[in-house]
C-alpha cells in the first residue's frame, strides 16, 4: 500500500527545494548535484509503502544521486548572462530561456530516468545484467563523441566556436549528456521499460520548466520593474535578497513536483514488475556478494584518491611531486574524476550492489562537502592546516563507521538535513568575517544586513531543514 500522494508530491517539493539550495550554497557542480538527487530517491521509496524497498532504499537514493551527478556537468552561468544582462551585445534573452530549458531538461531528465531505471533493474525482470556493463563501459567514449560533435571547436581567440552554441565566452559540454540521454532511451525503449521513460519525461519537462521560472525571477530581482521600483522594494536595496538562490529554490520545487507526479503515474508498471521480488522478499542481484563488497571498496578507494587530482592544480609551489605537472587545467582534472563516480559505482548500483549504494550515500556524500571545504573554499585560509586535520579525522571515523556497521536511514537522514547546513554556517558566519563586518558598522541592523544574503537564505534553510526532520522522525525512523 503506497503513502499519501499528496504528502509524497508536497515533501518531495520540499527535499528537493532544500537540496537543489543547499548545493548551489555549500557544493555546486556535479558532487553537490548528488545531494537532492539522494533525497528523491528516498521520498520516492518511501512513497511506495514496500518494506523490502526500503530496507534496500539507498540503491535507489544512490541512483538517483549519481544521475544528477550527470547534469552537473553542464556550465551553465554564462548562459544565464543571456537572460541577465541587459546590455549589447550578449543579451539574447531568447536563446538564454532557450538553452536553460534545455540544459534543465537534460539535466531533470537524467536524474529521474536513472532513477526509474533502479526500479526496473531491481524487479530482475527487466534488463539484463550485460545491459549495465555495456553502458557504462561505454560512457566515458560516449560523452567524448558527444562532446567533440556538439562543444567542439572551441578556441574564442581565433574565432572558431561550435556551430550550435549557448554562450560567447565559456566551453560547453552538454553534448556529453545528449548522447548518454540518447542511449538510456535507446535502452529503456528496447527493454520495453515504459516506467522510466514516463520518469524521464516528468523530470525533463520540470527540470526544463523550473529554469524557466527561476531566471525569469532571478531577471526581475536583478533589474528594476517597469515602474521603476524593485521587486522586493528595501530588501533589494539592501542587497539581502539572492536571486540566484531563489532561482535554484524554485529548480528544486519544480523538479520534485514533475518527479513525483511522474512517479505517482508510473508506479504501477513498476509494481506489477516487482511483484515477483516482493514475494520471494529479495531484489535481483545478479553476481556473487563477495565480487560486490571487493569492487565497491576499491571503487571507494578510487573516490578517496581522486583527491589528489584536485590537489594538483592547488599546489603551484607544493611538493616534488605536484610541481611536476605544472599548470593543470581544471577541466582535465574533473573529466578524469568523473568516472570513479559516474561509471564503475552507478554499474554496481543498477546490478544491486548495496555496498555500494550505502558508501555513495553515506560516506561520500560526507566526503564531498569536506575535499570542497579542504580544497575550495578555505584554501587561503591561515588556518587551513587545522580545518584538513579536522575534516581528515572526521571522515576517517565515518569511514570505519562505514566499514563496520554502515548506516540507518533515520542516521544519514540527519546528516543530509543538518550536516551540510552546519558546514554552510561555519562559511557564512566565519569568525573573521564576523568581526570584520562588526568593524564596518555602527548598529545592529547594519550588522545584520551586512552578511548580505545569508540573513534571508540561512533561515529559510533552518526551516525547510526542521520540517524535513519532523518529515522524518514520523516515517523514517
Amino acid at each position: 500500500m503506497t503513502e499519501s500522494p499528496a504528502l509524497f508530491i508536497v515533501f518531495s517539493m520540499l527535499a528537493m527545494c532544500f537540496g537543489w539550495g543547499i548545493r548551489g550554497s555549500a557544493i555546486g557542480g556535479e558532487k553537490g548535484a548528488m545531494f537532492p538527487g539522494a533525497f528523491m530517491g528516498i521520498m520516492c521509496v518511501w512513497y511506495t509503502g514496500s518494506e523490502l524497498l526500503m530496507e534496500n532504499v539507498f540503491l535507489f537514493a544512490a541512483a538517483c544521486a549519481l544521475g544528477y551527478f550527470y547534469g552537473g556537468m553542464e556550465p551553465y552561468a554564462s548562459t544565464m548572462f543571456l537572460v541577465l544582462h541587459h546590455d549589447k551585445p550578449r543579451y539574447n534573452p531568447s536563446l538564454g530561456y532557450l538553452a536553460l530549458s534545455f540544459k534543465g531538461a537534460i539535466w531533470g531528465g537524467l536524474g529521474a530516468a536513472f532513477l526509474g531505471i533502479s526500479f526496473s533493474a531491481m524487479s530482475g525482470v527487466v534488463y539484463k545484467w550485460y545491459d549495465f556493463v555495456i553502458f557504462f563501459a561505454l560512457v566515458p567514449l560516449s560523452q567524448e563523441i558527444g562532446y567533440r560533435i556538439f562543444n567542439t571547436p572551441y578556441d574564442p581567440e581565433n574565432g572558431k566556436m561550435p556551430k550550435i552554441g549557448f554562450s560567447e565566452d565559456s566551453r560547453e559540454e552538454w553534448g556529453r549528456n545528449v548522447v548518454i540521454v540518447a542511449e538510456l532511451l535507446l535502452m529503456m525503449a528496447i527493454r520495453g521499460d515504459i516506467f522510466s521513460i514516463i520518469m524521464w519525461i516528468g523530470g525533463a519537462l520540470f527540470g526544463a520548466i523550473g529554469w524557466v521560472i527561476g531566471i525569469t525571477l532571478y531577471d526581475k530581482e536583478c533589474h528594476p520593474l517597469r515602474n521603476g521600483k524593485r521587486m522586493f522594494g528595501k530588501l533589494d536595496e539592501l542587497k539581502v535578497i539572492d536571486g540566484w538562490k531563489m532561482m535554484e529554490l524554485v529548480q528544486g520545487l519544480a523538479q520534485g513536483f514533475g518527479i513525483s507526479v511522474a512517479f505517482i503515474i508510473a508506479w504501477p508498471l513498476a509494481k506489477e514488475k516487482l511483484a515477483v521480488a516482493e514475494t520471494i522478499g529479495s531484489l535481483w542481484h545478479p553476481f556473487p556478494q563477495n565480487v560486490d563488497t571487493i569492487l565497491s571498496w576499491v571503487f571507494c578507494v578510487l573516490i578517496i584518491l581522486t583527491i589528489f587530482l584536485f590537489i594538483i592544480p592547488y599546489r603551484r609551489n607544493g611538493n616534488k611531486i605536484t610541481k611536476a605537472f605544472g599548470e593543470v587545467d581544471m577541466n582535465i582534472v574533473e573529466v578524469l574524476e568523473r568516472p570513479c563516480y559516474m561509471v564503475g559505482p552507478l554499474a554496481l548500483i543498477m546490478l544491486g550492489s548495496t555496498t555500494m549504494a550505502g558508501i555513495i550515500c553515506c560516506f561520500t556524500m560526507y566526503y564531498v562537502i569536506a575535499q570542497h571545504d579542504g580544497l575550495e573554499r578555505y584554501w587561503d585560509y591561515k588556518g587551513i592546516r587545522f580545518i584538513r586535520i579536522f575534516l581528515i579525522s572526521l571522515g576517517a571515523v565515518i569511514l570505519v563507521g562505514q566499514i563496520l556497521r554502515g548506516y540507518t536511514l533515520w542516521e544519514t537522514w540527519i546528516f543530509y538535513c543538518c550536516g551540510y547546513l552546519v558546514f554552510e554556517a561555519f562559511f557564512m558566519f566565519r569568525p573573521g568575517l564576523v568581526i570584520e563586518n562588526r568593524k564596518k558598522t555602527k548598529n545592529i541592523g547594519q550588522f545584520i544586513a551586512s552578511f548580505g544574503c545569508s540573513v534571508t537564505v540561512y533561515p529559510t534553510y533552518l526551516l525547510m531543514m526542521t520540517a524535513l526532520l519532523i518529515f522524518g522522525g514520523i516515517y523514517l525512523r
